[in-house]
């Protein structure tokens, strides 16, 4: 699998011009890099093709830090010019081959789990932005990556670093902070004896939560050095919202963000053209279908009365982070307009193991099918036709 991988991103760079060792000019995080290792925490110049935050007359990056750790050891070789198009690369791949083990762990069979762990990277959003290590897309790629390795340490029971591993994702993407939710509950449920209370059994697990507890300060820190706040990563001092009257965050947005990823399809066009949305949203279900074999997994688990507290929270979980993706002014641009909803896919993933099936059905195997070649597709559109 992961040579064929190696292979496919070896002929798509090759169609985009020999880019597989080159440099992504849309790469934020390496700038950060270089200036901490100036000794400093604004990029102190502005970067116009970039969404930066600026605040007191400085420019700095509008993301949450932990892709800058990342790529800061590649800056020591490779100075401002990272192959982070390369790097996004194995990182896709290792988010395969971690989705591949934890369906096998589940008890998945060789090939299916090889079709199931295509169609979690090649099969979705990440297939595009795989091809370019830009800002907004090495973020999504690493999170995946992290909360993808945080489920298999939680099977395998290694769980120091399976929190460890949640609290790198929120550096990522906020929104993984989530992940703890269904991870305590998971080591809860592991951990209980008959008549123990919730306090005395929650507290079997504080060792795991030091490294957290420690990270979040760091992150902590590191936002109210540059912005004041303990909070504030620096979306919020972006022109794009600074100048928006409802700001970044806002109830009003929900609705229609809802309405676009639910019901927002693809029109035939004049000699069967495809027509789709490339900015903020549309059916995120056929972009990444994946969710299609969750959605068909609820019901069976419905029907045969499968449900559990696991199932409750890690569906909680999913709901209350594509709710607070809805609440934010857009929803992403490019790869069909729904990128942010790969965000899901690793607790997506974590509740199908639950039901420790051999196989996938037919109509499953279509799916995955038909989303890896729906998003090669829309690797290349992107590339050739918006690009």
């Amino acid at each position: 699998m992961l040579a064929l991988m190696a292979f496919g991103y070896l002929l798509l760079h090759d169609l985009l011009g020999g880019t597989l060792f080159s440099h992504s000019a849309w790469d934020s995080y390496t700038l950060q890099a270089m200036a901490w290792r100036r000794g400093s925490l604004s990029l102190g110049q502005n970067y116009p093709w970039l969404e930066l935050a600026v605040y007191q007359g400085e420019y700095y990056v509008s993301f949450p830090p932990f892709p800058s750790v990342v790529l800061l050891p590649f800056t020591f070789l490779f100075g401002e010019n990272t192959p982070n198009n390369l790097i996004i690369a194995i990182v896709t791949m290792a988010t395969a081959a971690l989705a591949y083990r934890c369906l096998r762990h589940a008890g998945m069979r060789e090939t299916c789990a090889v079709l199931g762990a295509l169609l979690l990277t090649w099969g979705s959003n990440l297939m595009w932005m795989s091809t370019n290590g830009g800002v907004w897309f090495m973020a999504q790629a690493l999170n995946m990556l992290l909360l993808m390795w945080a489920l298999h340490c939680a099977m395998c029971k290694r769980r120091v670093l399976a929190y460890a591993l949640v609290a790198f994702a929120v550096g990522c993407r906020p929104f993984s902070a989530l992940a703890f939710f269904p991870l305590f509950l998971f080591f809860y449920l592991q951990d209980h004896r008959p008549g123990e209370g919730f306090c005395k059994t929650a507290l079997r697990q504080w060792k795991a939560f030091l490294i957290p507890l420690g990270v979040a300060a760091a992150y902590m820190w590191y936002n109210y050095a540059r912005f004041g706040s303990v909070l504030e990563f620096g979306h919020n001092y972006l022109p794009e919202f600074t100048e928006a009257e409802n700001g970044q965050f806002h109830l009003s947005y929900i609705l229609a963000n809802l309405k676009n990823i639910f019901l927002r399809p693809i029109a035939f066009g004049e000699g069967l053209s495809l027509e789709y949305p490339v900015f903020d949203g549309f059916l995120f279900y056929v972009a990444n279908p994946f969710f299609l074999l969750l959605f068909g997994q609820i019901v069976s688990d419905v029907r045969h009365r499968q449900m559990d507290a696991m199932r409750y929270v890690l569906l909680a979980a999913m709901l209350l982070n594509l709710l607070l993706l809805c609440w934010h002014k857009t929803f992403g641009g490019w790869q069909f307009g729904a990128r942010y909803t790969c965000d899901l896919l690793p607790l997506a993933l974590a509740y199908f193991c639950l039901a420790k099936r051999q196989s996938l059905y037919r109509w499953e195997r279509f799916a995955a099918c038909f989303g890896i070649l729906l998003n090669v597709y829309g690797a290349l559109a992107m590339n050739f036709l918006y690009g």
